[in-house]
């Protein structure tokens, strides 16, 4: 799974409606090996998109965020 797609589902999974770059980070540091700069440098990238957008310090899924990730096949989450 590419860092790009793991930090959507972890913001879908996640309890909370929004989470902190350094959350999103801690939660990726085991499957990824990857600065808070890729994470925020990915972050953006999606924002550009409209897939995901900041509060703050906080990032939140938009509709067309959990709409992309509904619409993925599902083999696109799977490691290769």
């Amino acid at each position: 799974m590419n860092l790009a797609l793991a930090i959507l589902k972890t913001l879908e999974e996640n309890k909370s409606p929004h989470l902190s770059e350094f959350d999103i980070e801690s939660a990726l540091k085991n499957a990824f090996d990857v600065s808070n700069r890729g994470v925020s440098y990915h972050l953006n990238l999606l924002a550009d998109a409209n897939l995901v957008r900041s509060m703050g310090t906080d990032w939140r899924l938009t509709w067309d965020g959990h709409e992309f990730l509904k619409a993925a096949a599902p083999n696109a989450f799977e490691d290769t």
